[in-house]
């Protein structure tokens, strides 16, 4: 398929044309979906519905560990501010001195992810 200036037109009045379109990305990251597959960025022009899947899924999964941690950081913060913690001291040493970490079978979420 030739990349004709018609279809990059059509991209920008599809964006155009909804609020919910504005956002679409000029390309995709589709991460690989199996051993011996690579991870591979493409134009948005030559995805098919099946790269548009994929590279949703990776969003989402993204999304996922996005939200985790917001949420362990939130849980974070609440037992810091729930101790007596003030906005300039160190959360960690805080809740080390001031608390009580019990330990649990299965822990929530790591609070950084590398």
């Amino acid at each position: 398929m030739a990349i004709f200036s018609k279809e990059t037109d059509f991209l920008g009045t599809l964006r155009k044309s909804s609020f919910a379109l504005e956002s679409l990305p000029r390309e995709i990251a589709i991460p690989a979906i199996s051993e011996g597959v690579k991870a591979e960025s493409k134009p948005l022009l030559l995805a098919t519905v099946d790269d548009i899947a994929f590279a949703q899924q990776g969003l989402n999964k993204s999304l996922s560990r996005i939200v985790e941690q917001i949420e362990s950081l939130r849980r974070l913060h609440d037992m810091a501010r729930g101790l007596g913690a003030k906005g300039a001291d160190y959360a960690l040493d805080y809740i080390r001195e001031h608390g009580e970490v019990k330990q649990c079978l299965f822990p929530l979420l790591p609070l950084i992810s590398g």
